[in-house]
């Protein structure tokens, strides 16, 4: 009988061994090919691919749509899982695989419909541009086919991707125009504050911060509007910067960008390509999987790239419900219908699907409703074609100067996008893309009466009048999600707007006659936080006021370094967070830490109402005294630190929740010391962690490029991550330590640097009929 157990146990012991291994061997023949040929449909002539070390392929085919069609079997080579991801997000059905878990969220995109608007505009789609999305999605829908053993998401959670369409891809562009206003917008949480605090929040929130340079200077106002007399009024993680010839060590212009975005999951954002047609299509840059644009890079002719703007392109409407027919409310006409459809949501594990009731007013869709009133939002993107916001995108690709360049980049609906631009020339350029609504009104934080058809936007400004630069004076030009315009601009451009790291790149570009590559570089690695900058003044004077002179001298000789190896950050960091909970508790309650995305506002101007504790009957509190408290209550609590010990990134996959998944198939990485604030230009932004007493990054640098137009050959680019999202692929992370260490990635242009320089080649043959 022992004998028999210990024989089992062994063979038991065997099996599970083998079924580990076994597995991972199987799953990893999901990972695609980088050499050899492939017969495929619907190409016409053979193409090429070429591979280099860290897995960044360039496509080169005698035309545009098989050159397509090679970008869609890329795209789903790497990211088929995340771009299943993002299409069932844009579509609401991620319910069907992740069950009641993700029914909110469904719920959610149902109501606001990015789905039913790609079908609504499907139909006005050009068919040279149809025809191409086209041969995007049957290069997906090839590889699909192709592969026996899909990426292991779908093999452990029994998912069958369905067919890729062109709508897909329409429904996920337009999808991504509200995703790059969402990383910003505040309109909800200013709308709650400013409720519980008053009007006098409302105001600060407004002010024009003049400490914090705009992009577009005072000088260009002349330029666009003439002679027009502008009123003398206040208004209220991304970078790039562009370097003018005659401030170049090389004589021609310099690109720089690193867009900030969540770099806490797997895979990365971007998706690293070239295109090479014969037919004259030559960009390389990044994409964003399930859309055929390169959004960000070169071409032969034109560089460009784009921060988040951060306008405020949404408003709120609160209508009254009709006391006897709910499905009214009122509206300037009177009492209105609501509109309403319905739609099913099928759910994983349960037979049938739930219906959900959609509403609509007379501006836009019903998020939340109650017995007496619903709430709908007015989003600038319902106003643009997303049939029209694609071929713009697509120009992109071989525009070939400014006026090119603007009219394309303001064509993409409501993609809030401060863009920069510059040319093999020597121009360098800046133009907002976002639309700006003519407003009557200022209260746009606030909910709206929705009967009061004098506070509803009916008109954008025209191009011409929107904010764009072209070759300023000073030679240089930069966006970090920044002030656009300053308080003498002919109207408000109301937004959230990021006043920090702008004061420190233009610190930086100030301080010399020339720069390189090597200083634009430099500059993206920089870890002077401009936050901490403007405020450790408080924090010494908070440590003088509980006798802590020692610490307030250190304090005042830091020069604002968020290195990871810094105790003084460490300690700024933690008394930034805590002055929130000092300064907001009185009034918001457990929901203080919301306020801390306005703690700028209320120290500066300052809002006395929130800075005096109204539980001290006996005493009016001052700023000094609240950065006193949140000191005592660090210095108590969690001491001074290493900043590095205190601030880390854990890079997490979607199945990483369930451990034994995430040890099988080696899926997280981390923790990462972390370094850099929503301060500094290599930045990071974190959460606190009251269990741990940690900070949580999770937004850094999603890519790095910079481009010399004096060598387009030596153009450098970096992922956060690595160009696939298939664990058992040696491009999973290959980027991942390249970033952190602030290293760069050649990424050449020419064909013959191209395959003088590649690690592999793929060939794709037209499939014999």
């Amino acid at each position: 009988m022992k004998r028999f157990l210990l024989w089992s146990l062994v063979v038991l012991l065997i099996l599970l061994i083998a079924a580990w291994f076994g597995g991972r061997w199987i799953l990893s023949t999901s990972v695609p090919e980088y050499s050899g040929e492939i017969s495929v449909p619907a190409i016409t002539a053979p193409v090429q691919i070429t591979f280099d070390a860290r897995g960044i392929p360039q496509v080169w085919a005698e035309n545009d749509e098989d050159m397509y069609f090679a970008l869609g079997w890329l795209h789903a080579s790497e990211r088929l899982f995340q771009m299943e991801l993002v299409r069932r997000f844009m579509d609401g059905t991620l319910s069907e695989i992740f069950g009641m878990l993700a029914y909110p969220l469904d719920v959610q995109q149902r109501r606001l419909g990015f789905a039913r608007k790609a079908q609504q505009d499907l139909p006005d789609l050009s068919p040279e541009v149809r025809r191409i999305i086209e041969k995007y999605t049957q290069g997906i829908n090839a590889w699909i086919k192709h592969k026996r053993i899909l990426p292991p998401e779908f093999f452990l959670l029994g998912l069958e991707p369905a067919e890729w369409s062109v709508e897909d891809c329409l429904g996920i562009a337009f999808y991504q125009t509200w995703f790059s206003h969402s990383l910003m917008a505040r309109d909800r949480g200013y709308n709650r504050i400013i409720t519980t605090v008053g009007e006098e929040l409302n105001r600060a929130l407004k002010q024009y911060k003049a400490w914090s340079p705009p992009t577009v200077h005072d000088s260009f106002i002349r330029n666009i509007f003439g002679g027009f007399q502008f009123p003398l009024r206040m208004s209220y993680a991304s970078n790039s910067w562009v370097i003018a010839p005659q401030k170049s060590v090389s004589g021609k212009a310099i690109h720089a960008s690193d867009p900030h975005l969540p770099v806490n999951q797997v895979p990365g954002f971007w998706y690293i390509v070239g295109l090479h047609s014969d037919e004259g299509t030559h960009v390389v840059g990044v994409t964003a999987p399930g859309v055929p644009v390169v959004v960000m890079g070169h071409n032969d002719s034109i560089a460009y790239a784009f921060t988040v703007s951060s306008v405020d392109v949404i408003d709120y409407y609160s209508y009254q419900r009709h006391p006897e027919d709910t499905l009214k409310v009122l509206s300037s006409q009177g009492y209105e219908l609501l509109q309403v459809r319905y739609e099913n949501i099928k759910i994983q594990g349960q037979s049938n699907p739930r219906q959900i009731a959609i509403y609509s007013t007379p501006v836009g869709p019903v998020i939340e409703m109650d017995s007496v009133s619903v709430l709908a939002i007015r989003w600038a993107g319902y106003d643009f074609n997303a049939a029209e916001m694609m071929t713009s995108a697509l120009q992109l690709h071989t525009a070939g100067n400014f006026e090119q360049f603007r009219k394309a980049v303001t064509g993409f609906g409501a993609l809030d996008a401060n863009w920069t631009y510059s040319d093999i020339t020597g121009n360098i350029g800046y133009q907002l893309g976002t639309p700006i609504p003519m407003r009557t009104y200022e209260e746009t934080f606030l909910e709206l009466p929705g009967e009061d058809s004098t506070r509803i936007w009916r008109k954008y400004y025209p191009l011409e009048e929107t904010p764009h630069l072209l070759n300023p004076e000073e030679g240089w030009l930069a966006t970090c999600n920044n002030q656009i315009v300053s308080d003498k601009w002919p109207y408000t451009i109301p937004g959230f707007y990021d006043p920090y790291r702008i004061t420190r790149a233009h610190a930086l570009l100030r301080e010399k006659e020339q720069f390189s590559v090597e200083d634009m570089e430099r500059m993206q690695l920089d870890r002077i936080s401009g936050l901490a900058l403007r405020w450790k003044g408080l924090l010494a004077e908070g440590a003088r006021k509980i006798q802590r002179t020692d610490l307030a001298e250190t304090i005042d000789q830091w020069d604002g370094n968020m290195n990871q190896d810094q105790e003084m950050a460490a300690l700024f960091t933690y008394w930034w967070e805590f002055l929130g909970k000092v300064v907001f508790e009185d009034e918001l309650g457990e929901e203080w830490n919301s306020g801390k995305y306005i703690l700028e506002e209320v120290l500066s101007y300052p809002v006395n109402k929130v800075i005096d504790n109204h539980k001290t009957k006996d005493h009016v509190e001052t700023v000094a005294d609240l950065s006193a408290e949140a000191l005592s209550y660090v210095l108590q609590h969690y001491g001074i630190k290493k900043y590095g010990e205190v601030n880390a990134l854990h890079i997490d996959h979607p199945l990483s929740k369930i451990k034994i998944l995430d040890v099988w198939l080696n899926l997280s990485r981390g923790p990462i010391p972390m370094g850099g604030d929503k301060g500094t230009l290599n930045a990071t932004q974190n959460i606190f962690n009251p269990q741990s007493g940690m900070f949580e990054c999770f937004v850094a640098p999603s890519m790095r490029y910079v481009l010399d137009w004096a060598n387009v050959d030596d153009f450098t680019i970096n992922g956060n991550l690595g160009q696939s999202g298939n664990p058992f692929s040696p491009h999973y992370d290959d980027f991942l330590e390249m970033m952190l260490r602030g290293e760069r990635w050649n990424v050449p242009f020419s064909k013959e640097r191209v395959f003088a320089q590649k690690s592999s080649l793929l060939t794709l043959l037209p499939e014999e009929q």
